[in-house]
């Protein structure tokens, strides 16, 4: 088994500046997908957007202790984490977006069984859970209607950290019992990724799942478990002087690489230049960098009151987040007439993207509050009866 390192003080209790880190994390990422860059602002979106989800990887792992839980229970608990929301969020998205479209398109038949097709198409194409591509040709519902498509699309995020998750968690014991084990792992994983790219590549398409980038996944998984074994995001892991400079050097690298290279590293979601198959280095590179840097700057909030909480608030809260603030976003476009960008594509209308996601946050905010609340009452009715 691993060394007793991994029960190291330093982790007992629970580090708020990660949920911090998070919470700047995910907030990045609706800046990505719904604020409206200008053009001279491309760079400023490269150094904000390309660590996000390496970094979201390598904090996953960050907490594993080996041994403390059987793989099949990991498993079973990371399942239900993640395919619970997967499932419940696409449905009531797919209602809502269907509603809609009924309302302010057709009533008919042929509009309905559009958006089924929809739906069907999410749920059984190569990005998703399930193994069987259907074509999208046409799923698209007749304008001024939303794209069920268009408004999920952070939900290949889920798939592939699911299919991550399970080889993680069979793999992770054994790799992290040993320093050199876990060198030949990840640099093995790494190396596959980047074959796997250059197949994708060659083929023009992503295989199922976004699988050419799982292997990377788990390898930053894994490094995120050896910083754990050893605190190294930890309070004490080194002086508040250190970690300013770090965390700044960190920073003036991933400047100076996206300057260099105009967006490199940002795989599958949320390219902005790809450079083929090589950016699985720049990836593994923001993968443990990010994390420092992050991690080190929510440390500095933490000694703010209001931003500590409202930052840790949403750091907790990731995964909704993530699942519902382009649809919210879409929905507020329609809704008030407050134009957001089209994915991938970049333009000048910055201050009206800006207040559509001001709107989709706010809005956020308070559905998180209600249902907590009411899920709250729920629980206290039952503990009574």
């Amino acid at each position: 088994m691993a060394e007793k390192t991994v029960n190291s003080p330093l982790l007992k209790q629970r580090d708020y500046a990660q949920d911090i880190a998070k919470g700047i994390g995910i907030l990045l990422v609706m800046m990505v997908h719904i604020f409206d860059y200008p053009q001279w602002y491309q760079i400023i979106m490269a150094i904000t957007g390309v660590w996000l989800m390496p970094f979201f990887f390598t904090l996953s792992g960050y907490y594993y202790r080996p041994g403390a839980r059987s793989r099949g229970e990991s498993i079973r608990r990371r399942s239900v984490q993640l395919l619970k929301p997967y499932f419940i969020y696409s449905g009531v998205i797919w209602a809502a977006t269907t509603l809609y479209n009924l309302i302010t398109v057709s009533a008919s038949l042929g509009t309905l069984w559009e958006c089924i097709k929809q739906y069907l198409t999410f749920l059984f194409n190569k990005n998703t859970l399930v193994l069987l591509r259907l074509s999208q040709k046409g799923f698209a519902p007749p304008s001024p209607g939303i794209s069920f498509s268009s408004v999920t699309v952070p939900f290949w995020f889920i798939a592939m950290m699911f299919f991550a998750d399970v080889i993680f968690f069979l793999i992770a014991d054994w790799v992290l019992e040993k320093v050199r084990r876990f060198i030949s792992v990840t640099t093995g994983l790494i190396i596959l990724t980047f074959l796997l790219n250059v197949l994708v590549d060659k083929i023009g398409t992503g295989l199922p799942f976004n699988f050419q980038n799982v292997p990377m996944a788990i390898a930053l998984m894994l490094v995120g478990a050896m910083f754990g074994r050893y605190g190294v995001l930890s309070k004490g892991f080194t002086s508040p002087l250190w970690t300013v400079l770090n965390s700044l050097a960190v920073l003036g690298t991933i400047a100076l690489f996206q300057w260099q290279f105009r967006g490199a590293g940002s795989f599958s979601a949320g390219r902005f230049v790809y450079f083929g198959a090589v950016e699985v280095f720049p990836c593994v590179m923001l993968g443990i960098l990010a994390p420092f840097m992050a991690v080190s700057f929510g440390r500095l909030l933490d000694k703010v009151p209001v931003l500590n909480k409202a930052l840790t608030w949403v750091g907790l809260r990731t995964l909704p987040i993530l699942l519902v603030h382009m649809f919210i976003s879409t929905f507020v476009s329609k809704l008030f007439g407050i134009s957001t960008k089209v994915m991938g594509q970049m333009g000048t209308r910055s201050g009206i993207s800006a207040l559509n996601l001001l709107i989709t946050l706010a809005i956020i905010v308070a559905y998180r509050i209600l249902w907590e609340l009411f899920l709250k009452k729920v629980k206290s009715k039952k503990q009574q009866a």
